[in-house]
């Protein structure tokens, strides 16, 4: 945009269902993932104090609000259980034996990190359905996981889906 013309460069629009999210360690979010936001941030701010008010500051230390996503679960739970066995594997499995089962499962997905761990990309897709921009997502892990409920008043056509909700360090965006 210029001072003349006032004119964006990019006079394209973000559409909501153009998405596409992937974690380095469940396979299914991509498939199955109805929503995703990217979260909001907060810097915060420091008062300073004066006689007659306080003024304030910048902040220097960021927030980001948790990351929240909605997916569909499959007739097996697939994508509902990954995330659980995902929890299971930062706590307290029932016995050793588990742990060291649960560890090797997701030591599986080569993260280089704790097994605690795990990034995320989510990538914005073009009206066209071409990736134009990616966000990373770093050192992510999950907090929440949504009931799966069994309601037999709902009609057959109904899907079951779930929630889930992630905290992460910080994240980039890449241009693509």
């Amino acid at each position: 945009m210029t001072a003349f013309t006032r004119t964006p460069d990019n006079t394209g629009l973000l559409q909501p269902t153009k998405f596409l999210l992937t974690f380095d360690r469940i396979k299914t979010v991509q498939f199955y993932c109805q929503s995703v936001n990217i979260p909001g941030i907060n810097l915060g701010q420091a008062p300073l104090s004066t006689p007659m008010l306080d003024i304030f500051a910048p902040g220097n230390k960021i927030t980001y609000n948790p990351m929240n996503i909605h997916f569909l679960v499959d007739s097996k739970l697939e994508s509902w259980r990954e995330l659980h066995t995902w929890f299971r594997s930062i706590a307290s499995p029932e016995s050793y034996a588990e742990r060291k089962t649960l560890s090797q499962l997701q030591n599986q997905f080569n993260t280089k990190k704790s097994t605690s761990y795990s990034d995320a990309t989510l990538t914005v897709l073009s009206s066209l359905n071409n990736p134009i921009l990616r966000v990373k997502f770093i050192n992510m892990f999950p907090i929440t996981l949504s009931d799966v409920i069994f309601d037999s008043a709902q009609s057959a056509d109904d899907v079951i889906t779930a929630d889930a909700t992630f905290i992460f360090d910080y994240f980039n965006f890449e241009e693509v």
